[in-house]
């Protein structure tokens, strides 16, 4: 399919960069020949592109840095990636590893050799995170927003000297735990008893990717709108708290956009909520009109939503399979300076209990220097407020002399 135009705001170009297996569509803002700028990235979430940055890259620029955007490996116009069938597709290519070499890539073709701050929002957040972890050296900063780092694995421990049973029960719980790990999979059943089910779980699932990219172009459109609408600061059903514990009966709380009902689909879900929303086109939300949602829709609809559902796949797998590169580094704390900020309405602050807690008690983040919640806004934090965003990673940078 033929690729639309993007609707760029003044000062951002689009370009592909070759890496060694990626030709990696990027959105930059303030770049020059000499390379003479401090390098921000920033990083995409799902079911996003590099066009959600389109509001914060220009203000970056203008205050001076070269500011890039990639689609990220499965998304957009970046290409190279393996986009065999859901039973054919080698997972591993996804694996936490794999993204951070993306951008460890991309940066260098760029002519850098350091990233001045690194910034992720939602599962573009555990991207940026896992780059930090993994190459405290390189990048510089780090800021998450929505996704908050719920620390390194947990991995089985002492087990030499532990009985039998003990042993088997230790190895049994070791992985990385939450929503992200292995740990967590006996909360399918609870949740089905409950008549419900874990949305990570669904988008690992062979009927997601169908579900979502087998509609048509008005339906592709329905569907963002809802989703994006329902995520957001515009919808009046958010009102999020911290939750108890990881356990069934507390992650009922949780939207159904995160804890859909057992036998939805995702489309069925969100168009379930938006039928009680007094317009069902929203053509109003001045963070996303009509014609720059246009864009998500084209794209999706050229791409599909496979790529991006291949993330969920590895982080969800049985047994931890695909994330057996992320045990290496139990123990570890982001090191470099670290902010997060994200929308007080947004629910995925709180979707894994007790993340935020690790990141400012130091169990996760060694130097967590900035923790601001934005009134009003909910999960589209890049998209819904643009400036304090980009407030935030100034002043982190601007911090880091200290």
């Amino acid at each position: 399919m033929a690729l639309l135009p993007l609707l760029l705001p003044e000062g951002i170009t689009s370009r592909n960069i070759q890496t060694n297996d990626l030709n990696i569509h990027i959105l930059e803002a303030g770049q020059t020949p000499e390379n003479n700028k401090p390098l921000i990235v920033l990083l995409h979430g799902f079911p996003e592109i590099a066009y959600s940055w389109r509001r914060v890259l220009p203000k970056l620029a203008a205050a001076g840095f070269y500011a890039v955007a990639p689609d990220q490996r499965g998304f957009g116009r970046t290409t190279g990636w393996d986009t065999r069938s859901y039973e054919d597709v080698d997972l591993t290519t996804f694996s936490l590893s794999s993204l951070v070499r993306d951008i460890v890539l991309l940066v260098h073709a760029l002519g850098y050799r350091s990233v001045r701050c690194i910034a992720g929002h939602d599962c573009g957040a555990v991207s940026a995170a896992m780059c930090a972890l993994m190459r405290p050296d390189f990048f510089q900063s780090v800021v998450l927003m929505s996704h908050p780092f719920n620390g390194p694995p947990d991995l089985p421990f002492d087990t030499a000297n532990a009985d039998a049973t003990a042993r088997s029960d230790a190895v049994a719980a070791g992985g990385a735990g939450g929503a992200e790990g292995s740990a967590a999979a006996g909360i399918h059943d609870a949740l089905a008893e409950l008549g419900r089910k874990h949305y990570k779980w669904y988008y690992s699932t062979k009927q997601a990717g169908p579900d979502m990219s087998d509609l048509g172009p008005d339906e592709v459109h329905r569907f963002l709108r809802g989703y994006f609408h329902l995520k957001s600061g515009s919808w009046p059903g958010n009102r999020p708290h911290p939750l108890g514990k990881w356990s069934a009966a507390d992650l009922t709380e949780l939207p159904g956009y995160y804890i859909m009902p057992l036998n939805e689909t995702m489309p069925s879900t969100v168009a379930r909520d938006m039928a009680h929303e007094p317009s069902d086109g929203l053509t109003s939300e001045s963070w996303l009109p009509d014609e720059e949602l246009a864009v998500y829709v084209g794209e999706y609809g050229r791409t599909g939503f496979q790529g991006g559902l291949n993330w969920y796949r590895v982080r969800t797998a049985a047994g931890g399979r695909y994330t057996k590169d992320f045990d290496v580094f139990a123990g570890k704390k982001l090191e470099p300076p670290c902010a997060f900020v994200s929308g007080k309405l947004d629910w995925g602050n709180y979707q894994e209990p007790g993340a935020i807690e690790k990141m400012k008690n130091g169990t996760s983040c060694a130097d967590l220097r900035i923790l601001r919640f934005v009134d009003g806004v909910g999960h589209w934090t890049p998209q819904e407020s643009p400036e304090e965003v980009t407030r935030a990673i100034l002043d982190l940078i601007g911090g880091l002399h200290d």
